[in-house]
């Protein structure tokens, strides 16, 4: 769609990058005719507001720090579970929060924090009180954020090997040991604390 409608920002034309397709690729029927139908009337006008709602925000002032690591470190201060405890919003069983131990650094480009609920955590300790040996399944995946962390999932599986999630993440490297150690840190800290307050619930 960007090509057909906005030909000035590409190194080719529409019509050069079709060519190119056909030359070089064996592409199937229906996206052959996509390639050489023309964006119709609504397609343009939803695009063209795209761009104009996207240049608006950007002309805000305010809008580069959005995604800034101030912007995250703030975010995280704010959604930390102490914090929402002396808000007086309270801490139910569903409530997300940012578990302590979080670390953002714009100098060294360091992400590291995790998110979870009392309920999540309470899975991984159902899982450990049922005698059943805790495996800890983790894996991280890029491209779900803009900024290019990878996304770091973290859970426990029971007897009819279903999944269960116990806490969420952002990082930013999943290829370094440090990171990855620190995120699984975290998720034990708040596993102990909230297996404490199960012993005594």
């Amino acid at each position: 769609m960007k090509a057909k409608c906005c030909p000035a920002s590409l190194s080719k034309t529409p019509d050069e990058l079709v060519h190119h397709a056909r030359d070089h690729f064996d592409l199937p029927p229906d996206l052959m005719r996509a390639l050489d139908s023309k964006p119709g009337a609504d397609a343009l006008k939803r695009y063209r507001g795209y761009e104009k709602r996207k240049g608006d925000a950007e002309g805000r002032e305010g809008y580069a720090a959005l995604n800034s690591y101030a912007a995250a470190q703030q975010w995280c201060k704010q959604n930390k579970r102490a914090k929402l405890v002396e808000q007086d919003k309270g801490v139910k069983d569903h409530t997300v929060y940012v578990v302590s131990g979080w670390e953002i650094d714009s100098e060294t480009a360091w992400v590291t924090y995790v998110l979870t609920s009392e309920k999540l955590m309470t899975n991984l300790w159902h899982i450990k009180e049922s005698g059943m040996p805790v495996i800890l399944c983790v894996d991280t995946t890029h491209r779900l954020v803009a900024e290019g962390h990878s996304v770091f999932v973290c859970g426990v599986r029971d007897i009819a090997q279903k999944f269960h999630k116990v806490a969420y993440g952002v990082q930013h490297s999943d290829k370094a040991v440090a990171p990855n150690a620190h995120m699984l840190r975290m998720v034990a800290k708040e596993y102990l604390r909230v297996k404490e307050r199960m012993k005594w619930s």
